[in-house]
């Protein structure tokens, strides 16, 4: 679960390979619902029967990081492993932060203190990330797991950039939904039909050909019709006709 720079809270899914957004929440501003509010939201949407068949781990940001999200995640049956701020308080005597504490180590959260977390730290540089999982995992699986989130940035920076995430002009909610959505498909059957070292690029063009062939012939036969003049300075000619099924 993740909050861009854009007002959407995306619900995504990941079951082995399998990668897909499944809902979303716009957050419209100071004074409407914050995207807390919206994310618990989308967390009771998951139906029942996925909640008994299968698992669930909820990643997320910092950006959720506050109690009533944690409490709303344990109260469904789920396991997290969020991000929190290296400032977040723990209930250890004095002072003590997430930053003052080990790699690995068990804590309570201030203001939480519900479940006992495992701390996961990883320092990229310029910067120091943590992440709290409910479950006794080791430091490296922590992050190990809270990297995975990075899945669900992919599909926002390429969804924005290859699929028209940004690109909509729509002034109405029903507009925006269906847009939102188109992409939500589009990405999905990119997914779907992607295979080891194909880009994203390719898949979507493979994912047209084998969800709407005529879609693709009707480009093929555009691209040919523009191109009548050139292939005949060059010497062809090209016929094409349908053949009966």
């Amino acid at each position: 679960m993740s909050q861009p720079s854009d007002p959407l809270v995306v619900l995504y899914a990941e079951y082995g390979a399998v990668k897909f957004p499944i809902g979303y929440r716009v957050y419209k501003g100071k004074g409407t619902a914050t995207p807390v509010t919206l994310a618990r939201d989308l967390l009771r949407t998951v139906p029942k029967a996925t909640r008994r068949r299968f698992r669930i781990r909820v990643l997320a940001d910092s950006g959720f990081e506050a109690a009533v999200f944690l409490d709303e995640v344990r109260q469904l049956g789920f396991e997290f492993v969020v991000g929190v701020r290296s400032t977040r308080r723990t209930m250890h005597p004095g002072e003590v932060t997430v930053a003052d504490c080990p790699h690995g180590g068990s804590l309570e959260l201030k203001n939480w203190p519900y479940d006992t977390v495992v701390l996961g730290r990883i320092d990229r540089g310029d910067r120091i990330f943590h992440a709290v999982s409910s479950e006794l995992l080791e430091g490296d699986e922590v992050v190990a797991e809270g990297a995975k989130r990075w899945n669900e940035e992919s599909f926002f920076k390429e969804g924005k950039h290859q699929f028209g995430l940004a690109q909509f002009a729509l002034r109405t909610e029903v507009g925006l939904d269906r847009w939102v959505l188109l992409v939500f498909l589009a990405w999905t059957l990119a997914i779907l039909h992607r295979e080891a070292g194909m880009t994203l690029e390719a898949s979507a063009a493979l994912a047209v050909i084998m969800v709407m062939p005529l879609v693709y012939l009707n480009w093929v036969l555009k691209t040919f019709g523009k191109n009548v003049e050139f292939l005949g300075q060059h010497g062809y000619s090209l016929h094409y006709a349908r053949c009966n099924s």
